[in-house]
């Protein structure tokens, strides 16, 4: 929550836990956090795997899952769809419709970011305290931020 407190004095941006749908994450380390701006409300979303475990890729990565673009202008007419691939493309406009969204002072409607934030740190070693992260680790974790932040702010 520090970086929401960083974020939230440079930028006007905060970040705040929020439930995921059951199927929604891949792992009940996987925590989904809102991306809110102070002026337009939510702006993206950030799936943050933090901890190593056993299976999981090792390294740090952030994954930018769909990106942010102006989907009311869309010309699906002139996509040149494939045939008998209908459906799929029903499947994507209902899709979008659920998670197209008007921000205000903004001509038009977006398709807010999903970002994927991945890390491997050691798991707190208290129960009920906190990840201790080492220099390198901090550094990680704001390197692969700024990247997913700049995806929540490209609108």
């Amino acid at each position: 929550m520090g970086l929401s407190r960083l974020f939230q004095h440079l930028y006007g941006i905060s970040l705040r836990p929020t439930p995921s749908a059951f199927g929604e994450v891949w792992h009940s380390d996987v925590h989904k956090l809102e991306v809110a701006d102070q002026d337009k409300g939510v702006i993206g979303w950030i799936y943050a795997d933090l901890f190593a475990r056993h299976g999981k890729a090792s390294g740090a990565a952030h994954y930018t899952v769909r990106c942010s673009r102006r989907t009311d202008d869309d010309d699906v007419a002139g996509d040149g769809t494939l045939p008998g691939q209908e459906a799929r493309i029903q499947e994507s406009l209902d899709f979008e419709a659920v998670k197209r969204h008007r921000l205000p002072n903004q001509d038009g409607v977006f398709q807010l970011p999903l970002v994927v934030l991945l890390c491997e740190f050691a798991r707190p070693t208290r129960a009920s305290g906190p990840t201790v992260l080492e220099w390198h680790e901090v550094v990680t974790l704001f390197h692969e931020m700024g990247h997913a932040m700049h995806c929540m702010s490209s609108f």
